[in-house]
């Protein structure tokens, strides 16, 4: 489901209040603000968030940008654009080392011998990377 008015409202008023500068757009350190005010997150994750949101690749991110990567009505567009963010590499598939730093950015930490059990799942025809199709059974499987 896409956001709601309420919501819209209370991320434009977050945005207004992170764009320190008043320019219409928030650069890493004023997107680390933000996710770091959020519980739980790392920093890291705003980098992440500015790599996918970042249309124009002005290594900033205008209001318009950072709403896009939360309009998603459809659920299998909400997972491609999950997919697409994993991919921090943008080659097209997900690395256990992608997978991993994403996994670690929250509050509940993955040890290796986790990662090792989920990553062994979910790479299902062994050749060390996560394409759509089996990155899509890992989020059913585990409602990431």
């Amino acid at each position: 489901m896409a956001a709601s008015k309420e919501q819209l409202d209370g991320m434009r008023d977050t945005f207004k209040d992170a764009d320190k500068d008043g320019s219409g757009k928030l650069s890493l350190r004023e997107l680390e603000k933000i996710v770091l005010a959020m519980s739980g997150m790392k920093k890291e994750f705003a980098e992440m968030i500015l790599k996918h949101a970042d249309h124009d690749k002005d290594m900033m991110i205008n209001y318009d940008e950072l709403i896009n990567m939360f309009a998603h009505d459809d659920p299998e567009d909400k997972v491609k654009a999950m997919y697409r963010m994993y991919d921090t590499d943008k080659d097209g598939t997900i690395s256990k080392r992608e997978l991993a730093k994403l996994m670690s950015m929250g509050e509940a930490q993955i040890g290796s011998g986790m990662m090792s059990l989920v990553w062994s799942m979910a790479d299902e025809d062994g050749d060390g990377r996560l394409d759509y199709p089996e990155f899509c059974k890992l989020i059913n499987k585990y409602k990431m």
